[in-house]
């Protein structure tokens, strides 16, 4: 986690963090723009709730990375809506 404390710098590190977990999830799994948007629903939904885990066990770095991982998913998502309606 980035130290820079002023709000512009913690925005953009956290973006750089989703952007790069963006790219390391299509590198895994490839284009996953095809699938419903239930198929999304549900992918999103076990993330919201690693996120849950993480903030219930109180590991704050894990919340995090589980944060960074489900804003990735949400960024893959709305990727697959704009290549469906162009």
């Amino acid at each position: 986690m980035s130290q820079n404390s002023s709000g512009e710098g913690l925005r953009a590190s956290v973006l750089e963090a989703v952007l790069a977990e963006r790219e390391r999830q299509e590198g895994l799994w490839g284009d996953q723009s095809g699938h419903s948007d239930a198929w999304w629903t549900v992918i999103a939904a076990e993330g919201s709730g690693k996120v849950a885990r993480a903030v219930y066990e109180q590991d704050v770095a894990k919340a995090y990375l589980e944060i960074i991982q489900i804003c990735s998913v949400y960024f893959a998502w709305a990727e697959a809506i704009l290549r469906r309606t162009k």
